[in-house]
C-alpha cells in the first residue's frame, strides 16, 4: 500500500476527521487524529508497522518503546518485524508490585528508539524521554507517524533529539484536497490552523534543568577553590578527561599517570588497593600531578557518621590531607558527612549522586536526596558523580563514570557510554574514564583519543548553546 493508499485509508476509518474539536491542550482545531483505531484493522496496523519498521532500520539502537498508550501497538509491531527488544513505559506508577515505571528486560546504557503516533509539541515524548532517562537508558531518535508541523519537531531538535516521520499533516491535507476528499475552503482552513498554531521555540517548563554552563562562566562564579582549579586547567589543557586508574600496583599506577598526564585534568585514585601506599608514594604522585598539571581525586566514597570520616580523612597510612585536592563522599548517611569533613579540611567534596552499575540502588529519590545536600554547601561541594544532569544549581559539576568509546558493558555489572553521549546527551561536564585507557595497547594514545572526543563533544555544546 503506497502513501496515498494509506492516507486514504486513515480518512475512510475516521481516523482522519474534519470540523470543530477540543483539545486537551484546550485549543479549538478544525481537524482531528485518532489513530488508536488502526488496532482494530490489523491489515492497515500490518502496513504501518512494516513502514516503521523500514524507517527503523536505518537508525541505531538497542531497544523500542512507544509512548503510552496509543505508540504501543506500533512499538510491538516494529519490534517482531526487526526482531529487537522491547520495554514499556507506563503511564502512571504502580503502587504495588515492583513500583517500576519502566517493564521489561534492559541495561543501563542501553540506547531507546521511541516511537510515538502524532507529534504536536512533543511534549509526550519528551515526558517519555526523561522517565527513560531517569532509569539510566539513552535515547537519539524518535520515530512517529504523523508530524502536526506545530514545532514539536523543532523543541525535540533543540533538547538534542531527532524525530523521524512517515507523514507530515500537510502532506496528509495535500493528498486528501488532490482525492477529493475535502475541500479547498476546508484545506486551507488547516493550513492557516497549523501556521497560527505553530510553537516557535521550546515551551518553558517549570522544573526543566537548565543547560550547563561552559567551563569560563561556571569559572567566573565559583566559590569554591579546588574547583577553580580544575576549571583553569581544563580551559588550559582543553581537555576534559579524569583518569580513573584503577591499577593494582603503586609502580603501574606512576607510570600510567606517566603516559597519560598531559591529557587528564584529574586523576582518580584508589590508594586503598595498595599494600605498601606510603610518605613516598605520596610525594611521587604529588611530583607527577605537578609537573602535567592534574589534581589528585582520591576516590575514598566517605559514607559512615561524621566523627568516624573524619578518623578516616585524617588516617596516618593514606594522609589524604596531605595530597587529596578532593575526595568522594556518599550521602547515605545524611549530611553530617560533609560537615564533617568541611570541618577538618579545604579538600573539594564530590557527592556520589548516582553509581554506574545496571543495578545500582541510587534510584531517583536518593539522586535527589545527594542533589539537595550538593546544593547546601557551594564552598565545599565542587560537584557530583552521576548519569544525568538532575539539578538546577550551575556551581555543581558533574563527573560521569562508564564512558568508553566502544559503549559496551563488562560480565560484572558495569555499563558504559560514549564521551559524546556523556557529554551531549547527558550534560556531563567532566568524563571519567577507566578501562578504556589502563587496559588499552597504548594508554597514552587511547588518553589522547579520549581527550580528542570529549573535549570535540564539549565544544559543540558550546557552539550550540551559542547560536
Amino acid at each position: 500500500m503506497n502513501s496515498t493508499a494509506l492516507i486514504l485509508r486513515f480518512f475512510e476509518i475516521n481516523a482522519v476527521q474534519f470540523g470543530n474539536f477540543t483539545l486537551k491542550t484546550g485549543l479549538h482545531s478544525p481537524f482531528y487524529l485518532d489513530f488508536r483505531k488502526i488496532v482494530s484493522y490489523p491489515d492497515l496496523l500490518k502496513e504501518i508497522c512494516a513502514l516503521l519498521a523500514e524507517k527503523a532500520a536505518s537508525l541505531q539502537y538497542d531497544i523500542l518503546c512507544g509512548v503510552p498508550y496509543a505508540a504501543l501497538s506500533l512499538a510491538s509491531g516494529v519490534s517482531l518485524l526487526n526482531e529487537k527488544p522491547q520495554i514499556i513505559k507506563r503511564k502512571e506508577r504502580k503502587v504495588y508490585g515492583n513500583k517500576q515505571m519502566i517493564e521489561g528486560v534492559y541495561r543501563a546504557g542501553d540506547v531507546v528508539l521511541l516511537l510515538e503516533d502524532i507529534v504536536t509539541s512533543g511534549a509526550s515524548l519528551l515526558e517519555t524521554i526523561e522517565e527513560l532517562e531517569n532509569g539510566g537508558l539513552q535515547v537519539s531518535d524518535c520515530l512517529a507517524l504523523v508530524d502536526r508541523q506545530q514545532g514539536g519537531k523543532n523543541v525535540l531538535h533543540t533538547r538534542g533529539y531527532r524525530l523521524h516521520t512517515l507523514f507530515t499533516i500537510t502532506q496528509i491535507f495535500e493528498t486528501l484536497l488532490q482525492n477529493k476528499k475535502i475541500s479547498q475552503e476546508v484545506y486551507d482552513n488547516c493550513c492557516d490552523y497549523i501556521a497560527a498554531n505553530t510553537l516557535q521555540s521550546p515551551p518553558p517548563k517549570a522544573n526543566s534543568v537548565p543547560p550547563p554552563l561552559n567551563y569560563a562562566q561556571q569559572l567566573s562564579s565559583s566559590q569554591q577553590p579546588v574547583q577553580q582549579k580544575l576549571l583553569q586547567i581544563a580551559l588550559e589543557k582543553q581537555s576534559n578527561l579524569v583518569l580513573s586508574a584503577d591499577v593494582d600496583t603503586l609502580d603501574a599506577l606512576f607510570d600510567l599517570a606517566e603516559q597519560v598526564g598531559e591529557h587528564i585534568v584529574m586523576l582518580k585514585t584508589h590508594t586503598d588497593i595498595f599494600a605498601n601506599f606510603d610518605t613516598a608514594a605520596i610525594e611521587r604522585l604529588q611530583q607527577l600531578a605537578q609537573r602535567h598539571r592534574f589534581l589528585l581525586m582520591e576516590d575514598r566514597k566517605f559514607g559512615d557518621i561524621g566523627n568516624t570520616v573524619q578518623k578516616q580523612f585524617l588516617s596516618p597510612q593514606y594522609q589524604l590531607n596531605r595530597w587529596a585536592d578532593c575526595v568522594t563522599v556518599h550521602c547515605i548517611a545524611g549530611a553530617s558527612s560533609i560537615e564533617a569533613l568541611s570541618r577538618i579540611t579545604d579538600a573539594g567534596l564530590i557527592i556520589i549522586a548516582q553509581m554506574s552499575t545496571k543495578d545500582t540502588l541510587t534510584d531517583e529519590a536518593y539522586q535527589q536526596k545527594a542533589i539537595e545536600i550538593a546544593e547546601k554547601y557551594p564552598q565545599q561541594v565542587m560537584g557530583v558523580v552521576a548519569q544525568s544532569k538532575k539539578h538546577r544549581a550551575s556551581h555543581l559539576l558533574q563527573f560521569t563514570p562508564g564512558v568508553h568509546l566502544a559503549s559496551a558493558g563488562d560480565d560484572k555489572g558495569q555499563s558504559y557510554h560514549s564521551p559524546r553521549a556523556a557529554l551531549l546527551e547527558r550534560n556531563a561536564d567532566f568524563v571519567i574514564v577507566g578501562r578504556g585507557i589502563y587496559e588499552a595497547a597504548n594508554p597514552a594514545e587511547a588518553a589522547r583519543a579520549y581527550r580528542e572526543a570529549a573535549w570535540q563533544a564539549y565544544m559543540e555544546r558550546v557552539e550550540t548553546q551559542v547560536g
